[in-house]
């Protein structure tokens, strides 16, 4: 019987020059004839039959005997032309030679014994006669050594009869890498053959390759993304939750699968949420938006959730994909700006802003009832006296006070406010003048009685106006004006005493002024005067600046706070006087002590709004500068948050201006109002001042410590340096210092003191070397 080698040495005893020829020779062995009935017989696929048939040339010879395929039948009648006018000996081979797929196969040694044009384009082998003279393995087309080896290996087991199937990589020359999947047998080479020879089938696997690379892809990024991601069915069921999804919700894939995820909102969000949510799915097939939740601990967090609906090609829902992303942190940090600019820090109560608003919805709502609204303005009579006597803290302490016993007294339908200071607001939705003047007895009683503060027993009075919308007043503005009034009027009557408001009450109470009417003459009578407060740098404790801080000393009324004649001053106009005379005062104090041996130092110097707007003041600053003889350098201009952002392109234009004398500009109060960083970044400016409220709770507030962190590290990002006001403890120094805040001032070092004893405190600090400073800092 003919033998598979009888087939390889037709093949090979002649090698004519071209492909063609030697095909011819193949079909003119005899032995081709006797080899097809014998691959039927040993069970071989049919693809490698036809392989045999083409390269024996037997095909027609083994239809002739009688023993015809039913798949050799289907192959020729449905052979395109020309092939099905050609006996299927001839159409065969042309057939496989032109198949998409790689056929061929190797000796023993894995040397080509045949290859079809893909397997020969695929190996990057010119022609077959090429690739007959070398081993399989290397041929150029394998795209490595490693693949070359694999290869080998592959037939060396196929050899010993085991198939073997393996994946290899091959490289197209200026292409993509090819990835074939090649199947490998044995097969008898006849008797001659010490060895059986390897056929080799290869087809091209990229596109599935590709495909399983992109799965292994969406794979990787739905466990290692940071969003939490939910897939359900099509009954929403949960079929899979990714890790991001276990970590915020505390759910494992085995605690979440089968559930539903209305079940992780169902006990904080109500059932209309639901419905919305159900509602919206179903008409645009998407809803994004924010639920709260609890986690598994129980604990309440707040997500960003979308969902989409997947469809089938029908049109039917298949899946639901979900993607939370916890914003529990960004959301309370936005509360806590919120309520920053909202609540008092101290009492917790609504501040202006808010009661104002408040006051605004209870007027239009009670308009359309025609229900009156009373508003309560009180201001608590001893309080300067608690403060100047016992203290800041210990008055701090009383208002906290006050403020609790304000808001017990109250129903929960009403207002409480503190408004700065010692003066507290209340708003009573409903309430008609009689009910007004009862809550007014009834709250003057509960704050007079005696309160314990630090083992000392205070009281206090307080005096109240009164009016009532709409009578007095029908715009938020003017109630409260009218209300403000009417509070000052009863503090003129007597301590304790209630005053409703009248028309024919001044427009303005008795006391703004007489504030207003001695300030013109402030400057001119020297009633003005300076205290400084020292700054300290962080790492070395020197004294590197001081901060001019304005007081008006009045001969009748006394010390007169800046926080009440400052707004009056920029609203009648003569804060650019008082500023101007700030601004001169301060540089010929430092000029002077420089003039008596006192290092240079940096003079800080508060700018207000009106004063920032004089499109003068560059010029202003100039010639205060040239009559005093200080060095611009010395001297810095501070301007709060609010002014620098108001209007920045503004504010731009004038900082470029007063950066172009040699001045130092920094932004006091930074992180009370709302700055763009898109401005800031382009600001001249040297200095950002944290605020005291951030540093006060330092030691017990994380929140405070994050934002006053991100504050130091920004500003060093922006090559700013950084300055923490209100310092009072050595925690807070100590923390401040850690975290890499360049100065610090505030009560801990030295209070605002006057020229004289600022100079005794200068000269003693100047005195002593700089680790005794860093350690007295």
């Amino acid at each position: 019987m003919p033998k598979m080698h009888d087939l390889f040495h037709c093949s090979r005893r002649g090698r004519p020059a071209a492909t063609s020829a030697w095909l011819a020779g193949w079909l003119a062995c005899p032995h081709a004839l006797a080899a097809t009935p014998m691959a039927a017989q040993q069970g071989l696929p049919w693809t490698t039959i036809l392989l045999l048939m083409a390269a024996a040339g037997g095909v027609g010879a083994w239809l002739s005997r009688g023993r015809r395929d039913p798949a050799a039948q289907h192959l020729s009648d449905l052979a395109p032309e020309p092939f099905a006018s050609l006996p299927m000996a001839q159409a065969a081979p042309t057939m496989l030679d032109q198949s998409s797929q790689m056929f061929g196969w190797v000796d023993g040694d894995g040397i080509v014994l045949h290859m079809n044009r893909t397997g020969l384009l695929w190996l990057q082998s010119e022609d077959l006669l090429q690739a007959q003279m070398q081993a399989i393995w290397t041929l150029p087309g394998l795209a490595s050594g490693e693949q070359a080896d694999a290869l080998k290996a592959a037939i060396d087991v196929a050899r010993g009869g085991q198939a073997k199937r393996i994946e290899l990589k091959l490289a197209p020359p200026q292409q993509d890498p090819r990835y074939v999947e090649i199947h490998l047998r044995a097969v008898n080479c006849g008797s001659t053959s010490t060895s059986p020879c390897v056929l080799i089938e290869g087809r091209d696997v990229t596109l599935r390759r590709q495909t399983e690379d992109k799965l292994m892809l969406a794979a990787t990024v739905f466990e290692q993304a940071r969003e939490g991601i939910m897939i359900t069915d099509a009954k929403g069921e949960i079929l899979s939750i990714n890790q991001a999804f276990s970590d915020i919700t505390g759910y494992s894939p085995e605690d979440a699968q089968g559930q539903y995820p209305g079940l992780l909102t169902q006990a904080l969000e109500r059932p209309q949420v639901h419905r919305r949510i159900r509602s919206a799915l179903e008409r645009k097939g998407h809803w994004q938006g924010e639920l709260r939740s609890l986690r598994r601990n129980g604990e309440v967090f707040t997500a960003w959730v979308s969902l989409t609906r997947r469809l089938s090609a029908d049109g039917q829902p298949t899946h639901l994909i979900g993607i939370i992303n916890d914003i529990t942190r960004s959301r309370e940090a936005e509360l806590k700006l919120h309520r920053q600019a909202h609540y008092d820090p101290l009492t917790d109560l609504p501040n202006r802003r808010l009661f104002e608003q408040r006051l605004q919805l209870a007027m239009q709502k009670r308009g359309r009832d025609a229900e009156p609204v009373s508003v309560l303005f009180m201001d608590l009579n001893q309080f300067r006296d608690i403060n100047d006597n016992f203290g800041h803290r210990t008055g701090d302490a009383v208002l906290v006070e006050m403020a609790h016993r304000l808001r017990e007294d109250l129903r929960e339908a009403d207002v409480v406010a503190r408004l700065g200071g010692d003066e507290f607001a209340v708003c009573l939705p409903g309430a008609h003048a009689q009910a007004a003047h009862q809550v007014a007895l009834k709250l003057q009683e509960r704050l007079a009685q005696p309160c314990m503060i630090d083992s000392h027993e205070l009281s206090l009075t307080a005096s109240v106006g009164i009016a009532i919308f709409p009578d007095d007043g029908d715009s938020v503005e003017l109630i409260t004006r009218n209300a403000e009034t009417a509070m000052y009027r009863a503090k003129q009557e007597g301590r304790a005493s209630t005053c409703f408001f009248t028309e024919g009450m001044q427009p303005r109470s008795v006391r703004h002024l007489q504030l207003e009417a001695h300030l013109r003459r402030a400057i001119e009578r020297d009633e003005l005067l300076l205290h400084y407060q020292p700054q300290l740098d962080t790492a070395t404790g020197r004294v590197v600046g001081l901060e001019a801080l304005v007081r008006w000393r009045h001969p009748e009324l006394g010390m007169v706070s800046p926080g009440e004649f400052i707004p009056l001053a920029e609203h009648n106009g003569q804060i650019v006087a008082i500023g101007e005379w700030v601004m001169r005062t301060a540089a010929q104090q430092m000029k002077s002590w420089m003039n008596q041996g006192l290092p240079p130092l940096v003079m800080a110097v508060n700018l207000s709004a009106v004063q920032f707007r004089d499109p003068t003041l560059p010029e202003r600053v100039q010639a205060i500068l040239n009559e005093t003889g200080l060095p611009a350098c010395n001297l810095e201009l501070e301007l709060t948050e609010s002014v620098a952002t108001g209007n920045p392109t503004a504010a731009i234009v004038m900082m470029d201006r007063l950066h172009a004398l040699g001045l130092r500009l920094s932004i006091d109060d930074f992180g009370t109002g709302y700055s763009s960083l898109n401005y800031l970044k382009r600001f001249r400016i040297d200095t950002l001042k944290i605020d005291q409220s951030f540093v006060r709770d330092i030691h017990s507030d994380p929140d405070d410590r994050a934002i006053v962190q991100a504050i130091i590290q920004m500003a060093h990002a922006l090559n700013l340096t950084t300055i923490a006001e209100g310092v009072e403890t050595d925690e807070q120094a100590d923390f401040l210092r850690a975290n890499g805040c360049d100065m610090l001032q505030g009560y801990r070092f030295c209070r605002p003191i006057e020229p004289q004893a600022a100079l005794l405190w200068l000269q003693e600090r100047t005195a002593q070397p700089p680790l005794a400073s860093a350690a007295a800092a």
